[in-house]
Order: structure tokens, then C-alpha cells, then sequence
């Protein structure tokens, strides 16, 4: 059947009321909020534009030309580090040879490849048994991973001359 007289509404809850006006609140403070953090978004745009505009306008080609020197120089700051990282420090090895020679043994001729490692010796030893010895003081040396005698022969003043092949450790050519 159809019902022509109207019913009465329930009321709404408390609650629903209390939600519904928090939700509009919210909806209001949201739109406002939206509004000044657009505002405060361009306003800060407008500053940074300001900021790059005199910056470049405050560029002088002296200011360029300076910058340009300053990365040459810093260029070639960092080639020098480069360079001097990967010296070999060879003086360290006439000290070891200083310390290690023998009163009766002296050297002539001496080549040094840092690359490889090896140092040739050619000296001359007033006896053989001083030679020997000399290669027994160079075996001792810890900066010092093998002693090759290579030559020895008897010259006309009844000396020894010799050829020795050294082989360093690469921690000697960084002290």
C-alpha cells in the first residue's frame, strides 16, 4: 500500500554531527592550506629566477677568465698527486748498499732497474773469501730477495772482479 503520510526522520546521531562538521573543517583548512603553500611555491620560483638572473649577471669576464685559471691550476695540481703517487724512491737503495758493503769489497759500476726489482754490481774484492763473504751480508739483507754472483774473474793485481745480480723487494723503493 502506498503511504501518503510522511514519515518522520530519525534524528542523526551526535556523532554523525560531530564527524560531519570535523570533515568539513577539514575539507576548509585543506583548500586554504592549498592556497598559500601555492602561493609560497611561486613566490620562492620568483626568488630563485631573481637569484640566477643576478648571478649571471654579476659574471665579469675577469670572473670567467679566473675560473678558467683556477681549473688549469687545479688540473694540473691533481696530474702532479697523480705523478708523485707513483714515484719510486731509488735513494733508498745506495744506503742499503752503504750499510751492507763489506770493508774489503768496493764497487764500479752499478745499474738499478726500480721496475724489475734488480740491481747490478760489478766491484772487484781483495780476496775470494771476502766475495763470498759480501754475498753472505747481501743474502742477510730483509730488503733483498736474492743474490746471483754472475762473474768473477782474477785480475793482474791478484784481485777479484766480480758481477753480482740483485733482486729487491718493491717496499724499499717506497720508504
Amino acid at each position: 500500500m502506498v503511504e501518503i503520510i510522511p514519515k518522520e526522520i530519525a534524528p542523526t546521531s551526535r556523532t554523525a554531527k560531530i564527524f560531519f562538521y570535523l570533515a568539513q573543517v577539514f575539507l576548509i583548512s585543506s583548500v586554504i592550506s592549498f592556497f598559500i603553500l601555492n602561493n609560497s611555491v611561486k613566490s620562492a620560483q620568483k626568488k630563485i629566477t631573481d637569484l640566477q638572473t643576478s648571478l649571471i649577471a654579476a659574471q665579469t669576464p675577469e670572473n670567467k677568465t679566473l675560473e678558467k685559471e683556477i681549473l688549469t691550476t687545479q688540473s694540473k695540481i691533481d696530474d702532479f698527486t697523480s705523478l708523485i703517487s707513483q714515484h719510486l724512491k731509488v735513494s733508498s737503495v745506495f744506503s742499503l748498499i752503504e750499510k751492507a758493503t763489506h770493508p774489503e769489497v768496493w764497487f764500479t759500476e752499478f745499474s738499478l732497474n726500480p721496475q724489475r726489482g734488480s740491481l747490478l754490481l760489478s766491484g772487484e774484492a781483495s780476496s775470494f773469501n771476502s766475495l763470498g763473504q759480501q754475498i753472505l751480508i747481501l743474502k742477510g739483507e730483509e730488503n733483498i730477495t736474492a743474490v746471483n754472483l754472475e762473474d768473477s774473474s782474477l785480475t793482474k793485481d791478484g784481485k777479484i772482479s766480480f758481477n753480482l745480480a740483485l733482486f729487491l723487494k718493491p717496499e724499499i723503493f717506497k720508504q
